[in-house]
């Protein structure tokens, strides 16, 4: 496979500079990332879908090349117009947007507030726990885990954090897409990210067809369960996809795949007009 040209640009929105890398040809396909903010972890993927989509990603407000008040709680709604803001500066219309763990969170926010900018929604492993049976057990468990950081560290926190990922390495120190600091994460997205629920209501009302998505050796970790109960809720299908909470990284060419095979069964949606 060719290797296709990473072309990188900044989008100014609201007080921060967004760094985005565009790479290959075809209709509009926005990676939304979760972890630490960093897009670097879709390179492999974006490789692999540049010969058939456009593909932009960005790193988040203030996360690794892009600027903005580091010290700043995150906001949803902001991050919603921040992934709307990077759509619109493609010049395309409407876009293809897949999300995995927070991003998926952030791609939920953009869609519901924003459908006029998502041609299809692929939703991977959301960690929505409010929407579980048991969200009070899992609210406990997060608090632990923000209390742990301010008792003990970063490396403790995600040591503890890690202890409910399916699919990796025990002795990891923390999931593999919490490399580097965990400091923001932990002290101004962490609680942001787990107290988020989706308006079902708006998503339903927004006609954006959607899909999430699980990884076939994410077994039933907190966030599969999460994918599979938004699934019902809405409804939309909830497909099976290969590898862990990171399989997109780590067998990027079969997810890539699976992807696009997902992306081109999604029913086209009535045609909007984007709006600012």
């Amino acid at each position: 496979m060719a290797v296709s040209a990473i072309n990188s640009m900044v989008v100014h929105n609201e007080g921060a500079d967004l760094a985005c890398y565009v790479q290959g040809a075809g209709p509009l396909l926005l990676l939304v990332v979760g972890g630490n903010g960093d897009s670097r972890l879709f390179t492999s993927l974006s490789a692999q879908l540049a010969n058939r989509y456009t593909v932009v990603r960005y790193d988040r407000r203030a996360n690794a090349h892009s600027t903005g008040d580091v010290n700043g709680e995150m906001d949803m709604a902001q991050q919603g117009r921040d992934a709307a803001a990077v759509i619109r500066a493609m010049n395309t219309g409407k876009a293809y947007v897949f999300g995995n763990s927070a991003g998926a969170n952030i791609a939920l926010k953009l869609t519901q507030d924003h459908p006029h900018w998502v041609r299809g929604l692929v939703d991977h492993e959301p960690p929505i726990t409010g929407i579980l049976p048991d969200s009070a057990q899992w609210r406990q468990f997060f608090d632990r885990v923000y209390d742990t950081y301010l008792a003990e560290g970063g490396a403790a926190a995600m040591k503890l954090f890690a202890s409910t990922f399916v699919g990796f390495d025990k002795s990891a120190p923390a999931p593999a897409d919490q490399n580097g600091s965990h400091d923001r994460f932990l002290a101004h997205e962490f609680n942001v990210i787990n107290r988020f629920v989706p308006d079902l209501n708006a998503l339903r009302q927004g006609g954006v067809p959607m899909v999430t998505a699980v990884g076939l050796a994410s077994g039933d970790a907190f966030y599969v369960q999460t994918a599979r109960k938004l699934a019902r809720l809405l409804p939309c299908p909830c497909i099976e996809v290969i590898g862990n909470h990171l399989g997109y990284a780590f067998e990027a060419a079969t997810f890539a795949d699976q992807l696009h095979q997902i992306i081109s069964s999604l029913p086209q949606a009535a045609t909007q007009n984007p709006a600012n």
